[in-house]
């Protein structure tokens, strides 16, 4: 019976509070913290981006409007994490 109750409401959330119980769960150990790290140096997060190859750069700021996107939705998540993150 609680199954059921529990379908019933995940349903009546939208895909983005699912997304961010997902990720929260995701957050909640070590390796996913981990893993999200390396997401965010993944894509230039926390660097500069230099150069003079326009297409070089433009590369690197996609791949960084990406890794803000990810940033923006684990301060929503858990913004805790992000202070953290951002104070080490």
């Amino acid at each position: 019976m609680s199954d059921r109750r529990e379908q019933r409401l995940e349903e009546g959330k939208s895909k983005k509070d699912q997304r961010l119980d997902d990720l929260r769960q995701i957050l909640a150990t070590a390796y996913g913290r981990r893993y999200m790290d390396g997401l965010l140096e993944f894509h230039c997060v926390f660097l500069s981006i230099p150069g003079t190859n326009n297409s070089e750069r433009d590369k690197r700021l996609g791949m960084r409007e990406a890794g803000l996107r990810i940033m923006s939705e684990i301060a929503e998540a858990r913004p805790d994490l992000l202070k953290l993150k951002l104070s080490e």
